[in-house]
C-alpha cells in the first residue's frame, strides 16, 4: 500500500473515532436522567411524575426531587393535598446545549444517537407548583387567588425567555427559537386551562 493511501486510511480511521467520541457528547455530560425539584404552594403536598399515562416518579411531602429520565415527551406533575384541588403541571422537555455541540461536531450521528437514549431533552430544573382551595367564600376572593396564579404564570414564563435570549448565541439561535416557542405555547395552554378552573371554581359563602 503506498503511503498516500496509508495516510488517507488513517484519517478515516481517526475520523470516524473522532465522530463516535462526539457522538455521544450529551449522553456523557448531561447523562439519560435529570432530577426536577418540585415545591407547592402550601408545601406538604404529594405529587407524581406522569408520562405517557404512567407514573414514572413521585415525591412526597414537597419540596423535594423527582428523578426523570430525559425524553422529548411532556410530563405533568399531578400534586394532593387535603383541602385543595389537584393541580396538575405540564412540564415540557427542551434541547440541551450539548446537543447543540453534537449537531456541529457530532453531526447527524450524533443527534441520532442522542434521540434513541433521550440524552438531548430536558425538563425544567425547578418547578412551582399553586394549590387551589376546595372552595371559596365569595367570587371576589376566586378572582383574586386566580390572578395571582395568572401573574406568576405571565411572570415566569417571561424570565425563561428572556433567559433563553440572554444564554443564546448566533450559532444555536433556531434552537433558542424553538425553545422560547415551546415556553410560551405551554404559557398560553397553562393560561386558558387557568380560566376554566376558575369558573369551574366552588364558591362557598361563609
Amino acid at each position: 500500500m503506498s503511503v498516500g493511501r496509508m495516510a488517507a486510511v488513517g484519517r478515516l480511521m481517526m475520523s470516524v473515532a473522532l465522530l463516535a467520541t462526539t457522538a455521544a457528547c450529551a449522553t456523557v455530560v448531561g447523562g439519560t436522567t435529570q432530577e426536577v425539584y418540585v415545591d407547592t404552594e402550601p408545601k406538604g403536598a404529594a405529587c407524581t411524575a406522569n408520562r405517557q399515562g404512567a407514573a414514572v416518579s413521585f415525591v412526597k411531602p414537597t419540596p423535594g426531587k423527582v428523578t426523570l429520565s430525559r425524553s422529548k415527551e411532556t410530563v405533568t406533575l399531578a400534586c394532593n393535598l387535603d383541602g385543595y384541588e389537584q393541580s396538575n403541571e405540564v412540564l415540557v422537555a427542551s434541547f440541551t446545549g450539548a446537543t447543540v455541540g453534537n449537531i456541529l461536531l457530532g453531526g447527524l450521528v450524533g443527534v441520532a444517537i442522542d434521540a434513541a437514549s433521550g440524552a438531548n431533552n430536558k425538563y425544567p430544573e425547578r418547578v412551582m407548583v399553586i394549590l387551589t382551595p376546595a372552595s371559596f367564600p365569595s367570587d371576589e376572593a376566586r378572582d383574586a387567588h386566580y390572578a395571582g396564579i395568572r401573574q406568576r404564570i405571565e411572570s415566569g414564563a417571561k424570565a425563561e425567555i428572556d433567559l433563553i435570549n440572554t444564554r443564546c448565541s448566533s450559532t444555536n439561535r433556531e434552537l433558542c427559537t424553538i425553545e422560547a416557542k415551546q415556553i410560551s405555547d405551554a404559557r398560553e395552554k397553562a393560561l386558558a386551562d387557568l380560566d376554566k378552573r376558575r369558573l369551574a371554581a366552588r364558591v362557598v359563602p361563609g
